[in-house]
């Protein structure tokens, strides 16, 4: 019976001491899984630790490469671009030297004329007679003296219409010395006939 017992005993002892592996292997298994979720929330944490930095300076750098362009982009006029300046030149009226010429059959007109010309300050040569009569005065321009027309126009108060084109030839024998050439139409014989000279001056 006591061996019985003690082989009874020997059972038991055996199965208790079975009985403490489990435990032990539960524990291991526990702390296993422990690592592995340790494992998995660092790998789940560490990219986004890494992302924003990252995110960030790539923000940064976005933002200066804008500011860069902006830069870049901005241009100011130049001071010497930015606005023109002309200068008129005034032509001296005894500097102009007018040649007149009498195209009708009122005699001593273009004398007439030269004198009244003289007077306003122009430069004048000798009166002299055209190659043909016409029926209105005309301007003619010598060596492309346009600017010289305009105060001889002026001066005798003839309209815009009289002023010939620059390549036309003035209707004289010669044009020496001349800068501005007039022809002497009725237009003019009438206001500077001789007969009333004192009139048309005063006019």
């Amino acid at each position: 019976m006591s061996a019985a017992s003690d082989g009874g005993n020997g059972s038991n002892d055996h199965r208790s001491g079975g009985s403490f592996e489990p435990p032990e292997r539960a524990r291991s298994g526990r702390g296993l899984a422990l690592v592995i979720v340790a494992v998995v929330i660092g790998a789940l944490l560490l990219p986004s630790a890494t992302r924003s930095p990252l995110a960030a300076g790539a923000s940064a750098g976005s933002s200066g490469a804008g500011s860069s362009a902006s830069t870049t982009s901005t241009t100011r006029p130049g001071h010497h671009h930015g606005s023109t300046s002309t200068t008129s030149t005034t032509v001296p009226l005894s500097s102009i030297h007018v040649l007149v010429a009498n195209a009708t059959l009122t005699n001593g007109v273009a004398g007439a004329v030269t004198t009244f010309l003289a007077s306003k300050g122009l430069g004048t040569l000798t009166a002299t007679n055209a190659l043909l009569k016409v029926t209105a005065s005309e301007v003619y321009t010598v060596g492309g003296a346009t600017a010289d027309v305009q105060p001889v126009v002026a001066a005798l108060s003839l309209p815009a219409s009289s002023i010939e084109p620059a390549a036309s030839a003035a209707p004289v024998a010669s044009t020496t010395g001349a800068n501005v050439v007039v022809i002497v139409g009725p237009d003019l014989a009438t206001r500077f006939n001789p007969a009333t000279t004192t009139t048309a001056a005063a006019g």
